[in-house]
């Protein structure tokens, strides 16, 4: 049974072996010519725009890595400026910072108080210059900028201090007589050009303390500006000082001053809770003496030179000075 089985198996296997169940020859050739002759497959939109999403991401890495590597040098630089001088490859880094200082104040006294600061950071950089017999050309730009920040200085903190708190003023006065007598004793050690910019950057300082002197003057007054400026700041006004009237109700403390200032030369009443500020003294440039005008006169205007005015007694007054020439004080 099993033999009968095998041998239809047999036959059904070899009946399918001599059928030709595949294409014919024409078919195949066919087939042949069309894979031969079909274009080639066109490139996946896929890969592209993997492709492209790559380059980006290596374009931001390269931005980024440039970038800090600009702050890094940036931040290296402003670090080595700290103590750059004038004529310095990093001295214009050292402004450019301060400037940004500025720039980032925004309170109208702290503003004013950088500039200061910033010049008598150019009057430390002028004794260095002048220990190291350095050139003119950098001890002018150092006295410029210095120029530069005491005027604006003196503009702004004026300005705040007439119309919020007048004791800033003789604060100014103070700092503008410190730099004058600093830049005195460095005076003789200045060759040409730089030493006669000396004089007016002193002339500048002297024409500070003098406004700030003035203002503080009357700080009791009703008016204290002539409502005027210049590049100082504003002007004082020269009218009779007048009392400001105050709140009966209010604290002894608080109430300003009603009395007007003594006469210079005369000494101040015992119990006297604010003294007179200090005299001052006209002194015209290129003379050694004072004007000789009457109280209650009017002087008569000059027509050779602009007189300056500093106020008496200076600080340190046993330190002898080589001040400006024509210039003295009693």
């Amino acid at each position: 049974m099993g033999n009968d089985d095998l041998a239809e198996d047999l036959a059904i296997v070899e009946l399918l072996r001599k059928m030709d169940v595949g294409p014919d020859a024409e078919t195949r050739e066919r087939m042949k010519q069309r894979v031969l002759t079909a274009p080639p497959p066109e490139k996946p939109l896929a890969v592209a725009s993997v492709r492209r999403v790559g380059a980006r991401a290596r374009l931001a890495v390269a931005a980024a890595a440039v970038l800090c590597l600009l702050l890094s040098l940036t931040g290296m630089s402003v670090l080595l400026s700290r103590d750059a001088l004038p004529g310095d490859p990093l001295y214009g880094v050292k402004r450019t910072t301060e400037s940004a200082s500025l720039g980032l104040t925004f309170d109208e006294q702290d503003r004013a108080l950088k500039h200061l600061e910033f010049a008598a950071s150019r009057v430390t950089e002028m004794e260095t210059l002048a220990d190291r017999s350095s050139q003119e050309s950098a001890q002018i730009r150092a006295l410029t900028d210095l120029e530069a920040d005491a005027v604006e200085g003196s503009r702004q903190l004026t300005t705040w201090a007439t119309t919020s708190d007048k004791t800033a003023l003789p604060a100014l006065r103070d700092w503008a007589l410190g730099q004058y007598e600093k830049l005195g004793t460095l005076r003789p050690r200045l060759p040409g050009d730089a030493g006669a910019h000396a004089d007016t950057t002193m002339w500048l300082l002297a024409s500070i303390a003098q406004r700030a002197h003035d203002l503080a003057a009357r700080a009791g007054c009703a008016a204290v500006t002539s409502g005027s400026s210049d590049t100082l700041g504003p002007l004082p006004a020269k009218d009779a000082c007048d009392s400001v009237l105050t709140d009966p109700s209010a604290p002894p403390s608080s109430r300003p001053s009603s009395a007007a200032p003594p006469t210079p030369g005369q000494p101040v009443p015992p119990g006297s809770a604010n003294p007179s500020p200090e005299p001052t003294r006209s002194v015209a440039p290129g003379t050694s003496a004072a004007p000789t005008s009457k109280p209650g006169s009017t002087p008569r205007p000059s027509t050779t030179k602009p007189e300056i005015t500093i106020p008496l007694p200076l600080p340190l007054p046993s330190i002898s000075l080589p001040l400006l020439p024509g210039i003295s004080f009693g």
